[in-house]
């Protein structure tokens, strides 16, 4: 899949049925121990994605989520999947939760979010998201990357919603329901 900005992305699964059901508990009631599994199927798709590249970004997770939850959910599962998380985006303004937005509301809503933590000097990065939807905040992360001087190669999600089931990659470390 493509993003809207043009960002070559790739899924480990589609964001239905009980892979959906364990993205939910993990997010949103605190049920860390799916980490693990949902980490080998990001590793599905990050691990062939990420042979190029210097470091692998996850979109920053706002502070009332952090705050919410006490751990932040796409750096979790970049370590479960085997990658250390370079946080080099920090978040540079307010966004509101995203659900419920139609996809030009999820663009203007994370426009301008986001600011690089140091220059990157050409430096090749991947950009991750836990569940890509319309791609608006990989465009925005890719945006604030390059802008900074990194070179962004790519993004990958942990998974894609059924509008984007074209997304998900076929890997022996996942598996479609």
């Amino acid at each position: 899949m493509r993003t809207p900005g043009g960002l070559e992305v790739r899924a480990a699964l589609e964001f239905t049925g009980v892979a959906a059901r364990c993205i939910r508990r993990f997010k949103g009631e605190g049920e860390t121990l799916l980490a693990a599994a949902l980490g080998v199927a990001l590793a599905g798709v990050l691990t062939p994605s990420a042979a190029n590249v210097h470091h692998v970004v996850p979109v920053p997770t706002s502070r009332s989520a952090f705050r919410r939850r006490g751990y932040r959910v796409p750096e979790m599962l970049l370590r479960r999947a085997g990658t250390a998380p370079a946080s080099l985006l920090r978040s540079a303004a307010r966004r509101v939760d995203q659900r419920g937005l139609d996809a030009r509301e999820r663009a203007a809503n994370v426009r301008s979010s986001m600011a690089a933590r140091r220059r990157g000097d050409g430096a090749p990065v991947l950009v991750m998201d836990d569940v890509v939807t319309t791609g608006a905040t990989l465009d925005e992360a890719a945006r604030a990357l390059t802008e900074a001087g990194f070179r962004v190669v790519g993004g990958i999600a942990l998974a894609a919603t059924p509008r984007h089931g074209r997304l998900i990659e076929d890997s022996s470390a996942t598996r479609r329901n």
